[in-house]
């Protein structure tokens, strides 16, 4: 959202999410460097979809936002240059 309204660049954003918070725990990660390990998502920023707690991973299957829609939906995973199962 604040991406796409204008308020924050994406590269401004990667460096909040990832090489910032990279650098202050010292970790070799939170870039995209060739032999590094990628973290990647590939994002539909346009897609619609409504927020389904009990379709989550996480054990509680609970949230705040259960049954709210959102606009932008994660497409696929990587971590570590492997990719997550959806």
């Amino acid at each position: 959202m604040l991406v796409r309204d204008g308020l924050l660049t994406l590269p401004r954003l990667f460096a909040l999410l990832a090489a910032n918070p990279a650098r202050v725990l010292g970790l070799d990660t939170g870039t995209l460097a060739p032999g590094q390990p990628a973290d990647l998502l590939l994002l539909d920023a346009q897609a619609p979809w409504r927020i389904d707690g009990e379709a989550f991973r996480a054990s509680a299957g609970n949230t705040p936002f259960d049954g709210l829609p959102v606009q932008g939906r994660a497409l696929r995973l990587w971590k570590g240059g492997r990719e997550v199962p959806g």
